[in-house]
């Protein structure tokens, strides 16, 4: 599977960039994984500001979009790893996951993708999010390609 991560804003921490590309370097060999940076958006409101944010995310989609949401579909790490086998099934080749800003994904976005995932069902920050993500992403691969790290 190819993924690509779409992410609105840069991260801002270095310990947040310097761990997801630590995750990203490890998951290469098993996986391509793109991450792309949007600009935060800025708008008068909230909805505003969520319309701008979720044209530039799907402006960047390639494959099967899916957005981090909190309202999402929760999965563990093997039925995460299992999920993405069944969209390699499919016949799905890449996967584009979106990672909304401040203010979430608004509606426009979450009924333009494919499918919707929680990472959980926290409100976790934006940059721990994509953290996270890479994270599972590295560990996922890890399970499916039979390597023991998923037990880490």
């Amino acid at each position: 599977m190819r993924y690509r991560v779409v992410a609105v804003g840069k991260l801002k921490s270095s310990f947040y960039r310097e761990a997801c590309a630590h995750y990203l370097k490890r998951l290469a060999p098993l996986a391509a994984c793109e991450v792309v940076e949007v600009r935060e958006g800025r708008g008068a409101d909230a909805g505003t500001t969520q319309l701008a944010e979720g044209a530039a995310l799907l402006a960047k989609v390639e494959g099967l979009a899916v957005a981090l949401d909190e309202r999402g579909k929760a999965f563990d790490t093997h039925g995460l790893a299992q999920r993405v086998g069944a969209l390699e099934n499919r016949g799905v080749s890449q996967v584009t996951i979106l990672v909304g800003g401040a203010e979430g994904h608004g509606r426009e976005l979450r009924s333009a993708v494919a499918e919707a995932w929680s990472l959980s069902p926290l409100t976790l920050p934006h940059d721990l999010a994509r953290l996270v993500l890479v994270e599972q992403l590295y560990r996922i691969e890890t399970l499916r390609a039979g390597h023991p790290y998923h037990r880490g």
